[in-house]
């Protein structure tokens, strides 16, 4: 009686693995979520003049709906990766591992330990979240923000609510999915799903609203969003699959794959019938579905390294280039903006290309054009021209500056580029690249990924059986 008397208080220390560092664990995962989140606002700060000010002004003002705002996010996507690198102590998985089997035939009730399962994962996740939440709200402090309380409720339930759909419905597929690999690709799809959801019914505007955050009655509103209700639905019917499932697949002992090998004589073919009657070897389907999960995650991985490899050498390429002395790509010159002279055409931070023109070429006037001038690389664009000579002048003028001011002359001859087009995104992601965290994402993750591929693709691929626990 004594396992049964203290299940619930197993489950919080089984889900941090070593029993006597548990509190402290979620303590310091809590604290570490809240930095994290803190670390990234400084980064999204150094990219506020970029695109990225109009994509997600939610997230590059510096307020607090900020700060928590990217905790939130971040908040959701590391639970997702916690629980894939923990699946087996925080899922139903051990039920499918026969490791409640014998309890249940000593009188223990699965229903019991089911709800003592599900309360104690929820328990540990709100415990951490919310640890987490108040920690990044203390940090956001130091940085002297105007505080507005009001959006911060909504945006409490908003990650409380996603957390324990995706935690709930992980729980539930550990029920059905006896592949641990399997089962981590799983999560990966139900996660881009429920993103995809959320754009689809208008939660992810809803809550990127500050203005309408600040009201909690607005996330329950049909009118605006019907999340909510779906969300409500999910977690009820997997909650109830939960109960009726896991309390069946308890009751009896799941053969082992390859078990029947002890079973019968060799040589012998073991066949498996279908609903329909139809025969096929047994663990032959399971066979083909992981060779095709195995080439799959080859093939990205292998385009996750060579897309990083070719973004590192396109950034350092523009990043070494001097004026005068710019990288030219098959007759382009990419070009990162510095400046506001040329807005709206060219916004500051834009990666703007220009087509390499020899002294033959002519030159319309309107054209932006690029060109030297004592040494140092301008922007304008082309007003007039006569003879061989050209006026020019920039676009954009800032407030209590003289409209004109920089109007000049300039020789044909010092013209080696015309403006074709820009990508803003491009800049955005060229600037992201030269920050601490930017430098780790496109160099140190892909050597990372080529170093460690096998171990990587093991972790995915993982097919334990029932004989690895004898």
């Amino acid at each position: 009686m004594i396992y049964k008397n203290s299940y619930f208080r197993k489950e919080l220390r089984q889900a941090y693995i070593e029993n006597k560092i548990s509190t402290s664990r979620k303590l310091a995962f809590a604290l570490f979520l809240g930095m994290l989140a803190f670390a990234v606002h400084f980064v999204l700060q150094s990219l506020s003049e970029s695109v990225l000010s109009d994509a997600i002004p939610q997230v590059m003002q510096p307020s607090y709906f900020s700060t928590v705002s990217i905790y939130v996010t971040i908040s959701f996507f590391i639970n997702i990766l916690y629980f894939m690198i923990y699946y087996e102590y925080l899922s139903f998985a051990e039920i499918r591992r026969n490791r409640w089997y014998l309890l249940e035939k000593m009188g223990y009730m699965p229903l019991r330990m089911i709800f003592s399962k599900l309360f104690a994962y929820i328990f540990s996740l709100i415990s951490i979240y919310s640890t987490g939440f108040v920690f990044t709200i203390i940090l956001t402090v130091f940085l002297k923000y105007t505080f507005v309380y009001k959006y911060l409720p909504a945006l409490f339930i908003k990650g409380l609510i996603d957390l324990i759909v995706v935690g709930i419905v992980f729980m539930t597929a550990s029920i059905f999915i006896m592949n641990p690999g399997n089962a981590r690709y799983f999560m990966l799809l139900f996660t881009a799903a429920t993103v995809i959801i959320r754009f689809a019914t208008g939660y992810t505007r809803l809550t990127s609203d500050r203005i309408l955050m600040q009201d909690v009655g607005n996330m329950f509103d049909l009118g605006k969003t019907v999340y909510i209700p779906i969300s409500a639905a999910i977690i009820l019917i997997c909650f109830i699959i939960c109960v009726y499932k896991a309390r069946n697949v308890a009751r009896f002992y799941s053969l082992p794959s390859g078990a029947y090998k002890k079973l019968v004589p060799e040589d012998s073919a073991v066949m498996m019938m279908d609903r329909s009657g139809k025969l096929s070897p047994f663990g032959k389907g399971e066979i083909n579905r992981g060779k095709i999960i195995e080439v799959v995650t080859s093939v990205l991985f292998v385009l996750f390294v060579l897309s990083a490899l070719a973004v590192n050498i396109f950034i350092i390429l523009i990043s070494t280039s001097q004026p005068g002395r710019e990288v030219t790509i098959k007759g382009v010159i990419p070009y990162i903006f510095k400046s506001d002279t040329m807005e709206p055409t060219i916004m500051i931070n834009d990666l703007a290309y220009f087509r390499r023109v020899d002294q033959t070429e002519s030159i319309k006037t309107g054209d932006i054009i690029l060109f030297q001038d004592k040494k140092v690389v301008y922007v304008e664009r082309v007003l007039s021209q006569s003879g061989g000579e050209l006026s020019v002048d920039i676009d954009f003028y800032p407030p209590l500056t003289q409209v004109g001011s920089m109007k000049k002359t300039v020789g044909r001859k010092s013209v080696y580029g015309v403006y074709t087009h820009s990508n803003r995104w491009l800049g955005a992601l060229i600037l992201f690249a030269n920050t601490i965290f930017g430098r780790l994402l496109f160099l140190l993750i892909p050597a990372f990924v080529l170093f460690f591929y096998k171990p990587i693709i093991n972790f995915f691929e993982e097919n334990k059986t029932f004989e690895d626990e004898e």
